[in-house]
């Protein structure tokens, strides 16, 4: 028939017939059956072929048959009994023998159940003298059940708290297996089912299928700030937040509104225009429009949850020119369920995580040619930190080597190239030496010290940079940022590239740990590059001759599963006690009587402090007094400050102790009030309360 033969062969005359004219003709009066037959269908559906091999037809079914039997009862037995569980996958423990028997019996009895009704199928269609590819294709339509056990097993927070590897290490294999059933079952779709669902579809009302997408984004774009906004500025209430780092960035951005640009005295108490040695962070004076309506810490935690929930929106912009709208859709929210962005979002107040919603906009400007929008979007990132032109510079490459925006994408490289050289290696060099020289100490060359160091051993000797990278934590670091977006940006070896950033700021170090660490601010120099990779990765898997499409779905669909799997389990959404970690903390959701009490007999001293005097604060007592000029922390001591604020709870930092006993029994400062575990002191106060506070807080 027309398509079936080969090129350039000559069809038979008894085979050179039109399929269209076979299906407009009258039936033929030599062959009856054909009046009885749908047209829709075609015959293999309603009578069985001589030649179908009926042997491996028959043992696929029966095979699946029984692997779909034994998904349901395990699903069964784990689904509604469930007080065992955690026990059993943590540590294999079954209260008896007895109840391990019962469970493998479940197992084949379901098993059984299973091929006995595949081979009952395949026995009716004998019956009927109907073809067993019928079957076949049903059991492989329903096949990705077979993966039906992962859902009691995943979504069960209890035994995986804290055992993210093992978890991880689980939803992997699990999104390979899932995936390619997935597939498989999306190649093959009867045409009943297909039928139903495109009458489905038809019924939807167009607004919902031409908004549906849009909406899903907006409304989760906001849910996800306003949530993170809420439980970050709790958070910070909790007394969770430190003068390392909030106190820092919110000391940086007060002084920008009294003139006093990139001066810190939290870490530079002496010579505060120190601080351009240690980060260059132009770009978060951008916001001072916005924090001088309330100069508050609060504000900057509110500023970064709702930035990052927005950068959804230009991500989606981007997506949806490269995959169907509820693609591009599913892509943004599974970024927005991304948990190692949820503890970025709660590792204090940092520009990196930041800088997501400019790279986002960047890339959607250039897609839609929105030059000055892109233009803008590039300065900001850049501005915001010295490390974030490292990612731009990638971007403006990858569009130049493309070829899809060449001529953009070298000015946006070159541009990146030469601010980063220009700052990093002059500016920042000469103000002063750099807050971490020791980060990348095993890749200094030649004894020298610092970044254009570890430049040349990367250029000179990349076996030995190779062998530092890979190490047991940075493995698995990478499983931490890989899996929860199915591995898809390592699938097309150019998208690699969204590697680039993370490898150069992140794996290249070699002697600091929170770089490497999945609930720290820094894997946020990972994830705005992989999920813009995410979508080109779908929409070349899409493109493939073999089953493109389904393939396509199917990866889609595997990603977001992953995400709502990892994001159950250790995002901040399920609100959770040992869920979701921050840095190195595990972030409690909850708020009691205690806990505001606490903030209050805080607050009742905090408010005692004239604005504009000077403080110096212990760690976690900081941020609640940074919004001002001069600021100290107490583990550098008190400075000669106007005002001491202190809790005897954070005595047990070696750092804070002496340095506060020293301010106490000099006779500089004096106790005038105590309020709970907290004391304020003012210098040249009475001292006549400073002996009991040395004798109640062991001094």
């Amino acid at each position: 028939m027309t398509g079936s033969e080969p090129e350039n062969e000559e069809p038979q005359p008894d085979e050179a017939i039109d399929e269209e004219s076979l299906d407009d003709s009258e039936p033929d009066s030599e062959d009856p059956a054909r009046e009885s037959e749908p047209p829709a269908e075609s015959a293999a559906e309603h009578q069985a072929q001589p030649d179908e091999d009926r042997f491996g037809i028959g043992s696929r079914v029966v095979l699946l048959s029984a692997l779909l039997g034994c998904a349901a009862a395990v699903w069964a037995q784990f689904a509604f009994r469930t007080r065992w569980i955690a026990d059993f996958l943590e540590s294999n423990l079954l209260q008896s023998a007895a109840e391990r028997t019962t469970l493998v019996a479940g197992f084949v009895a379901g098993a059984a159940a299973g091929a006995a009704a595949g081979s009952v199928s395949l026995l009716r269609l004998w019956n009927k003298r109907r073809s067993w590819l019928i079957a076949e294709q049903w059991v492989w339509f329903l096949c990705p059940l077979i993966a039906l056990p992962i859902l009691p097993i995943a979504f069960r927070y209890r035994p995986w708290q804290n055992r993210h590897q093992a978890l991880l290490i689980v939803v992997l294999f699990g999104s390979l297996v899932v995936e390619t059933l997935l597939t498989r079952a999306l190649c093959s779709v009867p045409a009943s089912v297909q039928e139903w669902w495109d009458s489905l579809s038809e019924q939807f009302p167009e607004k919902l299928r031409r908004l549906g997408p849009r909406t899903l984004v907006l409304v989760s774009a906001l849910g996800y700030a306003l949530f993170m906004s809420f439980f970050f500025v709790r958070w910070h209430y909790k007394l969770h937040t430190h003068n390392f780092d909030l106190s820092i960035n919110n000391n940086l951005i007060f002084g920008g509104l009294h003139g006093r640009f990139l001066q810190s005295t939290v870490v530079f108490p002496s010579d505060p225009g120190m601080y351009l040695a240690n980060h260059a962070k132009f770009g978060t004076y951008l916001f001072l429009p916005i924090y001088a309506l309330w100069p508050h810490p609060e504000t900057l935690l509110v500023l970064q949850s709702c930035l990052l929930g927005a950068s959804a929106l230009p991500l989606y912009g981007f997506a949806r020119r490269h995959v169907s709208e509820w693609m591009a859709a599913t892509v943004a929210v599974a970024f927005l369920c991304y948990y190692p962005m949820h503890s970025a979002n709660f590792s204090e107040f940092q520009n990196v995580p930041i800088a997501t919603f400019f790279l986002f906009l960047l890339v959607w400007a250039a897609e839609t040619r929105r030059w000055l929008v892109c233009g803008l979007a590039t300065a900001a990132a850049l501005l915001l930190r010295e490390d974030i032109p490292i990612g731009v510079a990638v971007i403006g490459g990858f569009l130049l080597l493309s070829g899809y925006r060449s001529r953009q994408g070298l000015v946006i490289a070159s541009c990146a190239l030469a601010y980063f050289v220009y700052l990093r290696f002059h500016v920042m060099d000469d103000a002063g030496e750099w807050w971490y020289p020791n980060m990348y100490k095993d890749l200094w060359a030649d004894g020298a010290k610092g970044y254009k160091s570890v430049i040349r051993t990367l250029i000179t000797n990349p076996l030995f940079v190779l062998n530092k990278l890979v190490v047991e934590k940075k493995l698995v670091y990478l499983l931490h940022l890989l899996v929860p977006v199915a591995f898809l940006p390592a699938r097309r070896w150019y998208l690699w590239a969204a590697f680039l950033p993370g490898i150069m700021l992140t794996l290249l170090v070699t002697n600091y740990d929170p770089p490497t660490l999945f609930s720290f601010h820094y894997v946020m120099h990972w994830a705005p590059y992989l999920f813009l990779a995410v979508p080109v990765a779908l929409e070349a898997i899409g493109r493939g001759l073999d089953s493109g499409p389904a393939r396509m779905r199917a990866a889609a669909a595997t990603m977001l599963g992953a995400s709502l799997v990892l994001t159950y389990n250790y995002g901040a959404f399920a609100a959770r006690p040992n869920s979701l970690k921050g840095g190195y903390t595990f972030i409690d959701f909850n708020w009691d009587e205690q806990e505001a009490n606490r903030y209050e007999r805080l607050r009742s001293l905090a408010d005692l402090i004239p604005k504009d005097a000077s403080v110096a604060a212990t760690e976690t007592a900081g941020p609640h007094v940074s919004s001002r000029v001069q600021m100290f922390t107490m583990r550098h001591g008190p400075n000669h400050a106007d005002y001491v604020l202190a809790s005897s709870k954070e005595l047990k930092l070696s750092h804070t102790r002496p340095t506060l006993k020293a301010a106490v029994e000099s006779g500089e400062y004096g106790v005038i009030k105590r309020n709970g575990e907290f004391a304020l002191l003012k210098r040249g106060a009475d001292t006549s309360m400073n002996k009991q506070l040395v004798i109640d807080w062991l001094l």
